[in-house]
Parts: structure tokens; sequence; C-alpha cells
């Protein structure tokens, strides 16, 4: 039989316990909300700032970006927001497989799928095929 004693030890060793892991999962969450990441492109046209989760909170542009395509311009941002966030996600990652490997959580976050990032778009593009459509409606005598 077990003496009040060691009850009394048994649950204050489990409090205590409790209490760590606690105070750990708060660290970490804490220190995942406060990541941030930033990316350049490789000519540095475009230089993107994100916060943990992956949303994007500043944007550089040089000047040089008047000269791209509109399209191209927004691939390059994407591409170069992609980078950005690719940093606090990883980081993030460690800290909850850490946690993960010593039992505090038994399963990764499902926001924080492996990052694929595609390199920069570079320029010279081809440019677009122009529609030989009018821009009005045109009525086709075509069955269907």
């Amino acid at each position: 039989m077990t003496s009040p004693r060691d009850l009394a030890a048994q649950g204050s060793f489990l409090l205590e316990k409790a209490k760590r892991r606690r105070d750990t999962l708060l660290a970490a969450q804490r220190q995942s909300t406060s990541e941030t990441g930033e990316a350049s492109s490789s000519d540095g046209l475009v230089r993107a700032r994100v916060d943990a989760g992956g949303m994007l909170t500043g944007l550089f542009l040089a000047p040089g970006v008047r000269q791209l395509d509109p399209r191209e311009l927004a691939a390059l941002i994407t591409s170069v927001t992609q980078q950005a966030a690719a940093a606090p996600r990883a980081a993030i990652r460690r800290t909850y497989e850490q946690l993960h490997n010593e039992g505090l959580v038994k399963q990764m976050p499902a926001l924080l799928p492996e990052p694929v990032v595609a390199p920069p778009v570079s320029r010279p593009r081809r440019p677009e095929p122009v529609e030989d459509e009018p821009d009005r409606p045109v009525l086709r005598d075509q069955g269907w």
C-alpha cells in the first residue's frame, strides 16, 4: 500500500512535470509567432518580408521593375515572397519537431507543410501571344 507521503510526492512530481510541459509549449508558441523571413530576387529588384504565418508585411520594388512585363513582375513577387516564407516555416517546423521528438506534442501542426519554393523567375521571357479576338462579342455560326 502506498503511504500518503509517497502519494503527495508523486502528485507534486506530476504537477511540476505538467507545469514544465506547459511552460515549454508556451515558449515554443511565443518563439514561433515571432519568426519572420525576408528574401530578395537575384537582381535585387524585389525584396519581400513576411511574418510567421507567411503573410507579406513588407515589399520593396526597385525602380528597375518598371521595365518588367506585369506578369513577369507578379511571378517574381510571388517567388520572392514564397522564398521569404520558407525561413520562418522551417524554423517553426524545427521547433515543433524537437517538441515532438521529446514527446511534448503528439503531431506536427497541420498548417506546416514542407515549403516548395521555385527559383525566382529569370528575365527574358517570351511575350504572351496576342489573341486575334476582337474586343467586342462575336456571334459565330457554329454548332454545339
